[in-house]
């Protein structure tokens, strides 16, 4: 009996002493017991192959702490506990949760909380804190918020610890029985016991080395530190956390009178440069002993991003292994960011043929079979949506080829097929004889997929609980042959070289199945929904992993800094060297803070590291990581991410530069160094070199190059095809006059609306209009739908208030709800109009326009029973055949341009100075004239049918006005009558617009109105002068437009089809005296004039970066022509030299950084 302790610095050979010892004790037919973590196990019993030099090994074997309890219980019997895995813990414990949730204080929120709870239960076990004790600590404690936070995970260990009693035991309670039980199997009893590789303990494992230090003939373990009696500073020392559990050790012996054996190891010998030997002692020392001497041994890169990084870590092994005879199993990859550089290692290395191994644990639900079963799930919890059944079939195993699938995506998408739809035949636009082949098809696929889901649905039904949903759910993959599919999948993955993908999929079906058995042990006969056996399904998913195993032995491994114990390692590359990931900066402090754990700890319970010991541990791990290599140390970061965004170098890599001054950092930042390596990469600089030609002369190695792969005739082709992507600039070409002719031919026939377009898109207008492309169809009523809908619907009610000789003042509120109830109920008999009886949602729909239409035609008739005007025409035309012919346009080149449309209403009027004419437009949005739009070509079309109108029946202009069918909101008040609510409403739908600023005018508009405001028109006549209030109104002559501009009355003016539009001061001035502040986007002018203007005006220039950065992204919206940009580039020049001007001037680098600086600067005026 005894404890002997082998301790010193790394590559001292502690491990290896251990090794040695052991080859020799078994040849004294001693029994030996090999303890190691269980990321060690494989390479620790690799080592014992190697050490006893025999094939068989009878007296010594490796185990972890779990595999001793295993065989513990085992052989003590009499437990009929089944052993509950990490899996089945966690779907307990959110069902615990979710029982328990409107208890919960902190822990309420379920699926985020599992891992918490679960963590959080896990290490009360491991450091012996019973549910007793830390009710007890929970009741005396007066802090209140630890308190609640106590309550909250007692009350969950507590029911975790009920319901598994009896029927299940803890992955983490298995440390527990062992350390209860170990002394009573005699397999342990005169052992020789090494347990190496071990950081620290938990409190079980301390009490298991107790038990086992009495009854083995000797307990060796090994540790990394460089003395065992001092505890040095803990920010100083490297080996803090190391000594603390020494001392635990030492104490553990002096309570158990134990006898304890010292071997101290102080000469390295893994080591075989001097570079490696000196950095093992300074890297962490207070006192660094400085290198003057250039390392050859240890370098360190810089590069311009993680891609680049990758790409010269798999150069440097592919010439080590070329050139230096190493092993590809000699070199191994280090990084903290796995996630972010394992895919780049895959693709990177692949093109070097290297193979390599990733450590890392992959999502489960990313797995090609785990989304198979959740979305069979998803269909029956989301009642069959179109989406769900969909994804259903695209991940692949309904073997639906492609042009199927996406013929059957756009029919249910243009028919709305969803819920019960899809169990009924398809028959929708089965209108023509063209169509009915391919719905037919299409029907044969619904059977197809639907027939074998509805059969499980049926099923489901009929077993409600967890045990038979399970079953059920596997029974389907068996019909479905899910084995064999997946089988196929592998041989595919496997033909293009992605074995661990194929070994994947492999181990899934055996995952998936275990999940199924861990839900049936966990909930058995519990009555359970869909919709919740899903939930628990995802966590289950959540918390298991896939069994990854390496394809060959001779590979690159690449590993988390955590997680990766190397050994016997020539050549280490440690990756992704940046400031605040080497050392990592830790935030997540998990359910109990560091605050928390130390209030514990003075109460007498010890737990897990906070986050200042976690940071000494992962200290501790890039020590490791350091010192590993045998022969070299590769050190890389990158100046960036992938998006651009800059990185800072680590700590360490000043370090280094500080212990070897003369060390020589290399970078491809300002020149990336061409290489002739493989064919695949040897062709990609080769591209590279040709396109710097156009700049600079190359090496004349590349022109042999050239010639090598022009020879070939496998490369050839590529060549070619390469050589004429560098010449391909992906800015914007001017169209062919050609094409453009074939496209619009030499007559463009089209309308105001388009032409809008245009001037807002030009490329929106050339894809819709030019390549006719048409958006997806879907059953989904859209906003132009209802617009549409409610434009007819009153068409046609003045055609039968016309036909029928109705006077529009005689008609009542119900006469009008007849009319329209009647003409609604005959459009939805029209098959154009099925989508607005297709879902009780519409039909609702259709039952609040109908609401919507009547109350407005109430108060249209309204608007024209209060008028003088009367209606010309509804949906007029100016077509071939419509009531006015186009607009016709011929232009400089001969081409002809003719204009068509529609208006949706044309009213006349008379009195004593001629007859007048009033275009109507409606609608179902809020719509106002913007004289800043009219400007820029953005809203013309109002404009243009009322002087084309006006031509065409010889008359004078009285407005252009908009009906906005919306529907009308009443704030509700205490007491409100109804005259206040009508009152409301009606200001609600009083028409916006531009009436001509002529009292007789005006009062055709409104013949009611004397003075004040009009409740019909956008219109205020002085009570006093009895003149048009031009603050008031939305109305001027071109006589007051003159003499407005000579009284600086408009900020900014422009004149459009003969007439004149201007932004007035007068709304700025009432918007300030009202405290509110006035954001005007103004061209140079204007702001220079408001700034004369209003004296407290602050004017902010917004500039680009750079004059080039403008023209690129001018070109890069790809919305304009040569000639404009052209245009607006030296308009922005002459601006640009009046910035001085301006108060302030913000750099627009990018908009977010934009917008915070105006921000600013408006919040501090």
């Amino acid at each position: 009996m005894g404890l002997r302790l082998i301790y010193g610095r790394a590559g001292t050979g502690k491990s290896e002493k251990c090794y040695k010892e052991i080859s020799e004790k078994i040849k004294q037919n001693n029994k030996i017991l090999i303890i190691t973590p269980e990321q060690f196990s494989f390479t620790a019993e690799k080592k014992l192959m190697e050490a006893i030099e025999t094939e068989a090994v009878f007296n010594a074997e490796v185990v972890t702490f779990s595999r001793m309890a295993y065989r513990v219980i085992q052989e003590i019997g009499g437990r009929t506990e089944t052993n509950l895995s990490k899996c089945g813990k966690a779907m307990l414990i959110y069902s615990i949760l979710n029982n328990c949730k409107k208890d919960l204080k902190f822990l309420g929120k379920t699926d985020e909380n599992v891992d918490m709870a679960g963590t959080a239960i896990t290490e009360f076990k491991k450091h012996g804190i019973s549910v007793e004790q830390l009710k007890q600590e929970t009741e005396k404690q007066s802090d209140i918020y630890l308190k609640n936070k106590l309550n909250d995970i007692n009350m969950i260990y507590e029911k975790f610890q009920e319901q598994i009693a009896g029927k299940y035991i803890d992955e983490t309670d298995l440390l527990t029985i062992l350390a209860q039980n170990v002394d009573k199997v005699p397999d342990f009893k005169e052992n020789l016991i090494y347990i190496d590789e071990f950081a620290g303990f938990t409190s079980q494992e301390y009490d298991i080395i107790q038990k086992l230090v009495k009854i083995a003939k000797q307990v060796t373990i090994t540790i990394c530190t460089d003395t065992i009696h001092e505890i040095k500073n803990a920010d100083t020392d490297i080996f803090y956390s190391n000594q603390i559990t020494i001392n635990k050790l030492l104490q553990l012996a002096s309570e158990n009178d134990i006898k304890i054996e010292e071997v101290e190891l102080e000469q390295t010998y893994r080591f075989k440069t001097p570079e490696l030997k000196h950095l093992e002692q300074n890297l962490y020392n207070s006192k660094i002993n400085y290198c003057e001497q250039i390392p050859q041994n240890i370098k360190i890169f810089l590069a311009k991003n993680q891609y680049s990084e990758i790409e010269e870590v798999a150069k440097k092994i592919y010439k080590l292994v070329r050139d230096e005879n190493y092993r590809y199993r000699d070199i191994a990859v280090i990084t903290k960011n796995i996630d972010t550089y394992s895919s780049l290692a895959r693709a990177i290395f692949d093109k070097y043929n290297i193979p390599i191994f990733i450590d890392e644990n992959r999502d489960l639900s990313q797995n090609i079979l785990v989304q198979y079963v959740l979305s069979i799930l998803e269909i029956f919890t989301k009642n069959w949506t179109e989406e769900a059944v969909l994804n259903y079939i695209k991940i692949g195993f309904s073997e639906i080829d492609e042009d199927d699938l996406f013929r059957l995506e756009k029919y249910c998408l243009k028919w709305g097929i969803k819920q019960n739809k899809w169990k009924k035949e398809f028959t929708y636009g089965n209108y023509e004889e063209k169509d009915k082949e391919e719905i037919a098809r299409l029907e044969e696929i619904r059977k197809q997929i639907i027939e074998p889901l509805i059969s499980l649905k049926n099923k489901l039904d009929e077993n409600k609980t967890a045990e038979g949903i399970s079953r059920t759910i596997y029974n389907f993959l068996i019909e479905q042959n899910i084995a064999k599919k997946i089988k196929q999948k592998q041989e595919k993955l496997e033909e293009q070289g992605l074995i661990d993908l194929s070994n994947e999929y492999q181990n899934s079906i055996q995952t998936i199945i275990d999940i199924l058995d861990e839900i049936v042990l966990v909930f058995k006969d519990d009555k359970i929904t869909l919709d919740k056996y899903a939930q628990i399904l995802k966590v289950g998913f959540k918390n298991s992993s896939l069994t990854k195993i390496p394809g060959t032995q001779d590979q690159v491994i690449m590993g988390d800094i955590d997680r990766s114990r190397s050994h016997k390692v020539k050549a280490i590359f440690i990756i992704g060297l940046n400031d605040g990931v080497f050392p990592s900066v830790r935030k997540d402090e998990g359910f109990l803070n560091d605050a928390d754990r130390e209030i514990l700890k003075q109460d007498g319970i010890e737990l897990a590291k906070g986050t200042i010991d976690k940071l000494y541990e992962d200290n501790f791990n890039i020590y490791k990581a350091f010192t590993t290599a045998e022969e070299r140390l590769y050190l890389s970061y990158p100046s960036s991410d992938m998006q651009g965004k800059a990185l800072r170098p680590s700590m360490l890599i000043n370090k280094i530069k500080k212990i070897y001054k003369n060390i020589e950092e290399q970078s491809d930042v300002i020149e990336e160094k061409s290489e002739i390596l493989n064919q695949n990469t040897t062709f990609e600089q080769l591209i590279k070199n040709i396109n710097k030609l156009k700049e600079t002369e190359i090496e004349k190695m590349w022109y042999y190059v050239y010639d090598y792969y022009k020879k070939d005739e496998n490369w050839n082709n590529k060549l070619q095809q390469s050589l004429k992507g560098l010449d391909y600039s992906n800015l914007p070409e001017k169209i062919k006059q050609e094409n453009i002719d074939e496209l619009y031919g030499n007559k463009l026939t089209t309308s105001i609306s388009k032409l809008e377009q245009y001037r807002r898109c030009p490329f929106s207008y050339f894809l819709q209009y030019g390549l006719k492309i048409k958006p997806q169809e879907e059953l989904k009523v859209q906003s132009f739908d209802t617009g549409t809908f409610m434009h007819e619907t009153i068409d046609e009610f003045f055609s039968i208030v016309k036909e029928n000789g109705y006077q529009l003042s005689e008609l009542t509120e119900e006469q009008i709800s007849e009319i329209i109830d009647k003409i609604i109920d005959e459009k939805l008999l029209q098959n154009k109009n099925y989508i607005f009886t297709s879902t009780a949602k519409y039909r609702a729909l259709v039952v609040r326009l109908k609401r919507l239409v009547k109350k407005a035609l109430k108060y249209i008739v309204e608007t024209l029973t209060l008028s003088e005007f009367n209606v010309l025409g509804t949906e007029i035309e100016f077509d071939e055949k419509g009531k006015y012919k186009p607009i016709r346009i011929t232009l400089d080149n001969g081409k002809n341009v003719e204009i068509i449309g529609k208006i949706d209403r044309i009213d006349t009027a008379q009195n004593e100075d001629g007859k007048y004419l009033r275009i109507i437009d409606y609608k179902s949005s809020i719509k106002n004239i913007d004289l800043n739009e009219v400007y820029a070509g953005l809203q013309i079309q109002l404009l243009t049918y009322l002087d084309a109108a006006c031509k065409e029946e010889d008359l004078l202009p009285a407005g252009i006005l908009y009906f906005n069918l919306i529907e009308q909101m009443v704030k509700a008040e205490k007491n409100i009558g109804i005259e206040k609510i009508e009152e409301q409403i009606r200001k609600g739908f009083k028409m916006k617009g531009l009436i001509l600023a002529d009292v007789k005018v005006v009062k055709l508009h409104d013949k009611n109105l004397d003075s004040g405001y009009s409740n019909l028109v956008p219109a205020y006549i002085s009570k006093k002068t009895g003149d048009i209030s031009e603050g008031n109104s939305s109305c001027v002559s071109k006589e007051e437009f003159k003499r407005h501009i000579e009284e600086d009355y408009f900020l900014e003016y422009a004149m459009y089809n003969g007439n004149y539009y201007g932004t007035p001061n007068e709304f700025i001035k009432e918007t300030t005296n009202n405290g509110d502040n006035v954001i005007a986007v103004l061209e140079m002018n204007g702001a220079i004039n408001a700034k004369r203007i209003f004296s407290n005006a602050i004017t902010i220039f917004i500039m680009p970066p750079s004059f080039d950065e403008l023209e690129k992204r001018l070109r890069g919206r790809k919305s304009e022509d040569d000639n404009i940009i052209s245009e607006r580039l030296n308009i922005a020049k002459e601006e640009i030299k009046c910035k001085d001007k301006y108060d302030y001037i913000v750099i627009n680098n990018t908009v977010d950084e934009a917008v915070l600086e105006i921000e600013n600067i408006i919040n501090n005026c």
